[in-house]
Parts: C-alpha cells; sequence; structure tokens
C-alpha cells in the first residue's frame, strides 16, 4: 500500500510538471490562434515592388493582395555599410479626400479602427485600382461611400439621364451603376514622374471643386505606399440619399456613422488629434490651409 501511495504521489507530480513544462515549451502563439481568411483568388501583392539604388536583394516574408511584409538588403549612404535586416512595407497605393458639402460643412465619418484604441474620425479613402489615375479613385471612392460628387459630374448625369423616368434615379444600384460607368468614361491615364512613380495632378478644366493636396510617402524609410490627397468643394448628392445618415455606402465592411461638421469644429478636432491617423489629419489640415488662407493646389497646379 506504501508502494503505490508512493508511485502515485510520483505519477501526479510527474504531470503537474508536465503540465508546466509544456505551458512553457508549447505558448501559443499568433500561428495557434484561430483566424479568419477573406476569400480570394490571388493572394498574390498586386503593387509594385519598391528599390533603389542602393537595394541589394528584396525577400518576401508574407503577403496579400493589398500589401507585403519584406526584407531589404541595403547599402548604406556613404557604401560603406550593409544592413540585411531592413524591414519594408509595401502597400497598394491610396487617396484620402476631404469632403465640404456645398453648405460649407464638412462629411466625416465615425468609425473604429483594428489599430487605433476607442472611436476615431476619418476623411473619405481607399485604395488606388491597378491602372487607375489617383483622381479617377477619390471621385470613386467618394462616390461609393457617400454617394457625393461635384457639381461637373451631377451635370454629366443629368445630361445622360435627360428625361428619363424619376422611378430610374431613384433606384440606388442603378444610378450608380450610371455614375461609376461615367466616372470611368471620364477617367484620364496615370502619368508618372521622373521616378516613375504615378502622379496625381487634375487638369486645369477639368472640375474646379476638386484639388489636389499632394502626392505623400506614408513612412519614408519603411514603405506602406504613397497617399494622394485631395479636397472636394461644393460636394452635392449624385445618388439618393447622399451624404446623409440614410445613405448606405459600398465597400469595406465597417462600422461607421456620418458627421456633418462646421469649419470651427474641424479645427477644434484638429487640435484635440481626434483624426487618429497621420495621414487623415494632414488631408484635413491641408484642406484648411486651402479653404482659409488660399494655399495653392499641389505642385503647380492653377486654380
Amino acid at each position: 500500500m506504501l508502494y503505490f501511495r508512493l508511485n502515485a504521489n510520483y505519477l501526479a507530480a510527474a504531470f503537474v510538471a508536465l503540465y508546466f513544462l509544456s505551458r512553457f515549451f508549447f505558448k501559443p502563439s499568433i500561428n495557434t490562434v484561430k483566424t479568419y481568411h477573406a476569400p480570394s483568388s490571388n493572394t498574390i501583392y498586386k503593387g509594385t515592388t519598391w528599390q533603389s539604388d542602393r537595394t541589394v536583394a528584396v525577400r518576401t516574408v508574407a503577403e496579400t493582395s493589398f500589401a507585403r511584409c519584406d526584407i531589404h538588403t541595403v547599402v548604406s549612404e556613404d557604401g560603406q555599410k550593409v544592413f540585411n535586416d531592413w524591414i519594408f512595407l509595401e502597400e497598394v497605393n491610396a487617396v484620402n479626400i476631404v469632403v465640404q458639402t456645398a453648405e460649407g460643412k464638412f462629411v466625416v465619418f465615425k468609425q473604429y479602427k483594428y489599430a487605433v484604441p476607442g472611436e476615431t474620425f476619418s476623411p473619405v479613402g481607399g485604395f488606388v485600382d491597378d491602372g487607375e489615375h489617383p483622381w479617377t479613385s477619390a471621385k470613386r471612392e467618394v462616390l461609393e461611400e457617400l454617394g457625393l460628387g461635384s457639381s461637373a459630374t451631377l451635370e454629366r448625369v443629368n445630361t445622360n439621364f435627360g428625361n428619363r423616368d424619376d422611378r430610374f434615379r431613384n433606384d440606388p444600384k442603378r444610378m450608380r451603376n450610371v455614375v461609376i460607368d461615367i466616372i470611368q468614361h471620364d477617367a484620364i491615364q496615370p502619368t508618372f514622374d521622373e521616378f516613375d512613380i504615378p502622379e496625381g495632378h487634375i487638369p486645369t478644366s477639368d472640375d474646379p471643386d476638386w484639388v489636389f493636396l499632394g502626392r505623400y510617402r506614408t513612412a519614408v524609410n519603411r514603405g506602406g505606399g504613397f497617399t494622394y490627397l485631395y479636397l472636394l468643394k461644393n460636394a452635392v448628392p449624385l445618388l439618393p440619399n447622399g451624404g446623409s445618415e440614410l445613405y448606405a455606402g459600398t465597400g469595406d465592411d465597417e462600422q461607421q456613422s456620418i458627421m456633418h461638421l462646421s469649419v470651427h469644429e474641424v479645427f477644434d478636432f484638429l487640435s484635440q488629434a481626434k483624426f487618429q491617423e497621420v495621414k487623415w489629419t494632414a488631408t484635413f489640415a491641408l484642406s484648411l490651409l486651402h479653404i482659409n488662407n488660399g494655399m495653392p493646389s499641389c505642385c503647380g497646379e492653377q486654380e
């Protein structure tokens, strides 16, 4: 009996030891966490690969169709050192657009983002499609997310519809398809600068309510794509309920609500860091500089 009791005690101690050893050597990792993989027919990154005259090699660690994590081998500026662990994040180029209505109100989203604790506020934004001029992307995103556009686009819509039945105009799906077709028909071809990077300029005579605020690298040493900033002034509804809380936007499956802010309120939000992404903050700040201080549109464009 004593022999059995001792062995039972040893056995229990062994189980306890194995339990704690297993917790130590087999810690849960991100790979063991259940994850959701969105269905996709193509998981290869669809953007371009950044290389400069200092790039020696590029090794891909992970990628999706919209982003990729690479390890670059990079020569130092003086050519004396080689860095083999230069993390570089590729991301498809994007647009951010501040929208101000004909009544002078700024249309802002109140939403929640994965990397931001609590609520934040944002402008319109989205990725630039392959072969798309960033300005075309901006017009498409404003339509999809808010149902708004410029007076020039509205004039094109009215010309296209003519005297059609009002029931057609009140059908959001049919109207959206028509307006998207008009935006694509009016699209301009992408142009590139001397570094082969897409430009975001707006042809001077095309639409005076659209303002290009510049193209910016997201992270100067780590990539993150380029972001093209725009301001749309005097925005008007192109789709039923456009710009209101009743409009059902398309695109990302995110919970968000629409707010209408005055110039003073946007200043207040900027001073309190309520636009919690630096690109959003820059887009609103540059827009106010243009509207209130007469800052010209970016890069030599004429007003």
